[in-house]
């Protein structure tokens, strides 16, 4: 109830309850909170580790763990602020997967512009490469929200929170090509399905798994899409605080994980920014 008074997706929904129900089994059923301690808590980490799954996966259960404790101790239920004395052990940072320029040129070569249907799909990989929306962004996208003119989109994040995206102009002339072929009354929504109505998560996800095989991308998926852009928004010398605005997150470490650049990139233009040479040449 407490995720619904938040505004949380019902897949956020099912991620705490899934998680929380997890705990629950491996003490025994249900139980009074209070009887919750740190050595129960850490006995259910060795556990997972034990379990073969990875340090992320571990984290993921752990925090919403430790969001439901701390839920617990500010409405009352408990004394003690467990959350604050359970510390989440740290995750082996892992380096993002990203698409390459080939495989991005690839991925967008292989529509045929001309059909609607494909220009709609185009529309969606563009919105995700180029401004890094999720998947659920681009689904509940509405017409009223697209500011094609003054190059930006208004989107609903997570936790319904609204946030201005910028648009590339290739994603904005698709975008405009798009809507002018697609019945205007049609839906409230941008991106719709052949029968007119709103498109879905499925059918997105049906989508990149027809991409998969047409493009010879195995690894294919929307996320991909999204790392893509904050990892190329950096390397063309984008900012984190500006990346962390246009992706939503609140936290800055989230966007940190994106700082990967490869070497190929990155030492090539180390001259540009190194202390001795710029020195040498004043």
């Amino acid at each position: 109830m407490e995720q619904k008074f938040r505004g949380n997706t019902p897949k956020t929904q099912i991620y705490y309850q899934q998680s929380v129900m997890r705990f629950i089994n491996y003490a025994g059923g249900y139980r009074e909170v209070g009887s919750v301690g740190i050595p129960l808590l850490r006995e259910y980490y060795v556990q997972l580790t034990q379990e073969g799954l990875s340090s992320n996966s571990t984290q993921t259960y752990l925090r919403a763990l430790r969001t439901f404790l701390s839920y617990c101790f500010e409405q009352g239920y408990v004394e003690n602020d467990l959350s604050s004395k359970f510390k989440l052990p740290k995750a082996k940072r892992m380096e993002l997967d990203v698409l390459s320029d080939a495989e991005v040129q690839r991925l967008l070569d292989g529509f045929d512009l001309r059909r609607e249907l494909h220009l709609r799909n185009y529309c969606i990989c563009a919105l995700m490469i180029d401004s890094g929306l999720r998947m659920n962004e681009v689904v509940t996208l509405r017409c009223s929200k697209l500011k094609l003119a003054e190059g930006y989109a208004i989107v609903d994040g997570k936790g319904n929170k609204q946030r201005a995206v910028p648009l590339g102009r290739n994603t904005r002339r698709a975008l405009g090509e798009y809507l002018n072929r697609r019945p205007a009354s049609s839906s409230a929504f941008v991106f719709l399905m052949p029968s007119r109505e709103p498109i879905t998560i499925n059918a997105v996800k049906q989508m990149f798994q027809a991409l998969k095989g047409s493009r010879g991308i195995p690894r294919l998926h929307a996320h991909l899409l999204r790392h893509t852009f904050a990892t190329r928004f950096l390397e063309n010398g984008g900012d984190m605080y500006t990346l962390q605005q246009i992706l939503g997150h609140t936290s800055l470490e989230m966007v940190k994980r994106y700082v990967h650049t490869n070497h190929q990139k990155m030492i090539p233009r180390f001259s540009k920014f190194s202390p001795l040479d710029n020195l040498a040449c004043e």
